[in-house]
C-alpha cells in the first residue's frame, strides 16, 4: 500500500511538473497574438512619421536681390519704362494743347504763343501761332479772347483717323465713311467737310487736284455756313 500509495504521489507530482510546465506556453500563445497588432500599429506609425513632411509650396512672388551698394531691390517693376507723351494730332476740338474754348492770355502763359498779331481780315480778333510741334498750326481767337477756329497747315500732323494734307477727296471718303460728311463748293474752291455728334466738325479745304490743302476745326454749323458763303472765317 505504502508503494502503491508512493507512485501515486509521484504520479500527482508529475501531472502538476506537467502542468505547470504548459502554462507559460498557453500564455505566450495568448500574449504574441495580443503583441502583434500593437506591433504593427508600432511599425505603421514609424513609417507615417519617416515618410517625409509634405513640401512647402512654391513662393512665386518676385524675391528681392540685393544691389552691390546693399540695398534691396525687385527683380520687377510696377511702375512704367516710359512716361506717356501727348499725341500730335487734329481733332474736331483743336491741336494738342490748344483747345477750343481756351483763353488767348491762358495760351500765351502755358504752352506759349508764337506771332501773336491782329487779324487784318477780321477787325478785332486776333491770330497766333502755337510751338514745338505745333508751330504749324495758326489759332484764331474773337474779340473776347476766346480760341474759336483752329487751322492747320502742317504736313507731319494728322487727324486720328490717318488724314494728312495731301490726302485725296476719294480717301477722305473712305476714312470717314461711318460719319456725317458733306463736298462744299464756293466758286472754284472745293471743301469736304464731317462732323461729330458733338456738334465740332473738321473742314478739309481741298487744292485743283482735290487733295487736301488746309484744315479748320471748329463749331459744325459754323464751318460749312462760313466756308460755302463767302470763306472768311471771322
Amino acid at each position: 500500500m505504502k508503494h502503491l500509495r508512493h507512485l501515486g504521489e509521484l504520479a500527482s507530482r508529475a501531472f502538476k511538473l506537467r502542468g505547470e510546465a504548459r502554462v507559460p506556453r498557453v500564455k505566450q500563445r495568448i500574449v504574441i497574438p495580443l503583441l502583434a497588432p500593437v506591433a504593427f500599429a508600432v511599425a505603421f506609425g514609424a513609417a507615417g512619421c519617416n515618410g517625409g513632411t509634405p513640401s512647402e509650396p512654391t513662393d512665386t512672388a518676385t524675391t528681392p536681390t540685393t544691389s552691390g551698394s546693399g540695398t534691396a531691390t525687385s527683380t520687377a517693376s510696377a511702375t512704367p519704362t516710359a512716361s506717356a507723351t501727348a499725341l500730335v494730332e487734329f481733332t474736331t476740338d483743336g491741336a494738342g494743347p490748344y483747345q477750343l474754348g481756351k483763353g488767348l492770355t491762358d495760351l500765351q502763359a502755358n504752352p506759349g504763343l508764337d506771332q501773336v498779331t491782329p487779324d487784318s481780315a477780321c477787325p478785332g480778333n486776333m491770330t497766333a501761332r502755337g510751338t514745338g510741334a505745333w508751330r504749324d498750326v495758326v489759332l484764331h481767337f474773337r474779340p473776347d479772347g476766346l480760341l474759336y477756329l483752329v487751322e492747320n497747315r502742317s504736313q507731319a500732323i494728322p487727324t486720328p483717323s490717318g488724314a494728312y494734307l495731301g490726302t485725296t477727296l476719294d480717301d477722305l471718303k473712305r476714312i470717314y465713311a461711318g460719319l456725317v460728311t458733306q463736298e462744299l463748293t464756293r466758286g472754284t474752291v472745293s471743301g469736304f467737310f464731317v462732323q461729330t455728334l458733338g456738334g465740332r466738325g473738321i473742314l478739309f479745304q481741298l487744292n485743283a487736284n482735290k487733295q487736301v490743302d488746309l484744315m479748320y476745326a471748329g463749331d459744325g454749323l459754323f464751318l460749312r455756313s462760313t466756308f460755302t458763303v463767302s470763306g472768311n472765317f471771322c
